[in-house]
């Protein structure tokens, strides 16, 4: 079988991590990302397994590949960059790799909740240009809080068990809650009491058409002036025109953003003016830890699609 990493991977950290695959097939391992979409498709032609890190593998690449069997996609939001129902259609598996990160996406999340509360992001700059303005960056304490977490899959109960930790109160939406979610104290409510009630919202959903613009303008004006979000889940989720209006306004304290609409984002991105925006160039997931575990599983679901099973298969 042959196999390609059409722009590299993060979670590859060395060649000899590569050995499983190459008992399988051939690997062509590309370092830089495709030039664009004639040159993915030069890359991906003669590939029948494909390890996908951010190039976008859309209809017009499906129908150019037509030895193509298997996608992994390289992280849980596939359905932002593999057209899924033309996969299916034209019989390609596409599979992703769940669970890899938990704890590096929700200790990031907890590290933007920090850097955002007690200005750590500004107020390094404003030392590293030579001022000295201690008044200027008062915080808040997160102890007694309350944190609002949208979505409580494996990240987002991690994220419970932090914030517990820290001493925070906590409220919890999910679109499949059940009995085991409400641990560490988190009280079930619905999302409009969510935005209503907390100080601190941290989005932890998987982006799919259900979860397209899923927090609103309508529950971001629920929020309390003083109250700030954090995403760390994909960018989509929320209407963004909405909150950077709102945040201009001091509607809403503040934000920390790890996911945008366009990675990168282009050079007239509304929230890198903002002074009251953390941004990270999305690297919740970027730890050792993380990717090992993201290669491990990734390689797990091609082992078991070779032999007729089924591991972590969305279509």
């Amino acid at each position: 079988m042959h196999i390609v990493f059409p722009e590299g991977a993060g979670c590859v950290q060395s060649p000899e991590q590569l050995e499983p695959l190459r008992r399988l097939g051939p690997v062509d391992f590309y370092r830089d990302p495709p030039r664009d979409r004639a040159d993915l498709i030069a890359r991906l032609r003669d590939a029948e397994a494909v390890f996908l890190d951010y190039s976008v593998i859309d209809a017009e690449v499906l129908r150019q590949c037509v030895r193509l069997k298997f996608v992994c996609f390289l992280g849980i939001g596939y359905a932002s960059y593999v057209d899924v129902a033309e996969a299916a259609r034209r019989g390609v598996t596409v599979t992703y790799t769940p669970d890899y990160g938990a704890t590096s996406v929700a200790e990031h999340a907890l590290g933007m909740m920090l850097a955002l509360t007690r200005h750590i992001g500004s107020s390094f700059q404003s030392v590293r240009e030579g001022r000295w303005e201690p008044a200027r960056f008062q915080g808040i304490e997160l102890r007694d809080k309350v944190l609002g977490i949208v979505g409580l899959g494996p990240i987002g109960m991690e994220m419970a068990r932090l914030g517990a930790g820290i001493g925070m109160r906590l409220l919890g939406w999910s679109r499949r809650l059940t009995s085991d979610r409400a641990r560490y104290g988190l009280s079930p409510v619905s999302l409009e009491e969510l935005f209503t009630r907390s100080d601190v919202v941290t989005i932890h959903l998987s982006y799919t058409p259900e979860t397209h613009g899923l927090v609103s303008r309508a529950l971001l004006t629920r929020m309390k002036p003083g109250a700030y979000l954090v995403n760390t889940a994909r960018a989509r989720i929320v209407d963004n025109v909405a909150l950077a209006d709102l945040l201009r306004e001091g509607k809403v304290a503040g934000a920390a953003l790890d996911v945008h609409e366009a990675e990168p984002p282009p050079a007239d991105y509304v929230f890198r003016t903002l002074p009251n925006v953390l941004i990270t160039p999305h690297i919740g997931y970027n730890t050792r830890e993380a990717g090992a575990t993201m290669l491990r599983i990734a390689i797990a679901t091609l082992e078991a699609f070779l032999k007729g099973e089924r591991l972590h298969v969305v279509s």
